[in-house]
């Protein structure tokens, strides 16, 4: 399928091409605000997934795809003063994720990048999350940080187009909450964003807002929270079908971000609380299946504790 039927019909396209295109308006934006450590980074995600990828092809059985949308999903997270080894291991860590569960789980829906980002972010103790403003080489606290180190409460220090815009520190390729707005367009158009997953997920950050009494549109007004929420926690693919567990998704992923932001945990608290609803979707999924599978299942653990007792018969000795 050639981009301009994408563009027709993108309903019908590969769903990994239609979630990586909603990212280019964020990297492009990234690239605008950072520049040449922006450009790294995103040689980093794509030199590592292809070769990945190309190592694999050698095998039996190779990917069906570069995996590429984990590799950029992870960086696009990272802080642009990050030592680039970080970003390499973030790209190398949500590769590697990807491909196992393609191949051992392919029904696990999650977003391996965002996972990848947090697993490194928590090995590293911070490393990952270093920002500087654009244009500078001088380490900064990203808008959140800035609020909870010197300010608090209702203030908002930072003016409120620079946040819409993402001309502030923060994530490599996730500032602009604008450009993420695009992505997000073309998720609805591509009939893979659920508008019901983001209205509960504002609505449940917008309700602890108010009873903190902090300032709605300082707190709101946020790229790297959109980045997570919209782009990659709202993609239909990986939500459950329920019609209950949708909004309820939205709803958790909201109170959790902002239940973490109380307790002194900045913008990564958006990356953490999407991380833990989806790896907790997996989860109650996975026991839901292994429940409507019992006998399957017994017969699997059955025939591996067989092929495990079986020993080899030992040579014979000399007579």
């Amino acid at each position: 399928m050639t981009l301009k039927q994408v563009g027709v019909d993108p309903a019908s396209a590969e769903p990994t091409l239609v979630a990586t295109l909603a990212l280019v308006p964020s990297i492009v934006a990234g690239i605008v605000f950072f520049r040449l450590v922006a450009v790294e980074m995103l040689g980093i995600a794509v030199v590592t997934a292809v070769i990945a990828y190309a190592a694999l092809r050698l095998r039996d059985k190779p990917p069906e795809g570069v995996p590429l949308l984990p590799s950029l999903v992870g960086v696009a997270l990272v802080g642009p003063a990050a030592p680039l080894a970080w970003a390499a291991a973030v790209a190398l860590v949500a590769v590697g994720l990807e491909l196992a569960r393609d191949r051992y789980t392919p029904r696990a829906r999650l977003q391996t990048g965002l996972v990848a980002y947090v697993l490194v972010w928590l090995v590293s103790q911070g490393g990952t999350a270093a920002y500087v403003s654009p244009g500078s080489t001088t380490p900064g606290p990203e808008p959140i940080r800035l609020w909870l180190r010197y300010f608090g409460g209702a203030q908002a220090p930072i003016d409120p187009v620079r946040l819409y815009v993402g001309n502030v520190a923060g994530p490599v390729f996730a500032t602009s909450m604008l450009a993420v707005l695009v992505g997000a367009a073309w998720l609805w158009y591509s009939r893979r964003l659920s508008l019901l997953v983001v209205l509960t997920f504002l609505i449940g950050v917008t309700a602890l807002v108010v009873m903190a009494g902090w300032s709605p549109a300082y707190q709101l007004l946020s790229g790297p929270l959109w980045f997570t929420a919209a782009l990659l926690l709202a993609d239909r693919r990986d939500l459950p079908r329920s019609p209950i567990g949708r909004p309820l998704v939205g709803l958790v992923a909201g109170g959790t971000c902002m239940w973490l932001r109380a307790r002194g945990l900045a913008i990564e608290s958006a990356m953490a609380a999407m991380t833990t609803v989806q790896v907790g979707v997996v989860g109650v999924q996975g026991v839901g299946w292994l429940g409507r599978n019992r006998r399957q299942v017994r017969a699997r653990l059955h025939e591996i504790r067989s092929t495990a007792e079986v020993k080899p018969a030992l040579p014979a000795g000399p007579s």
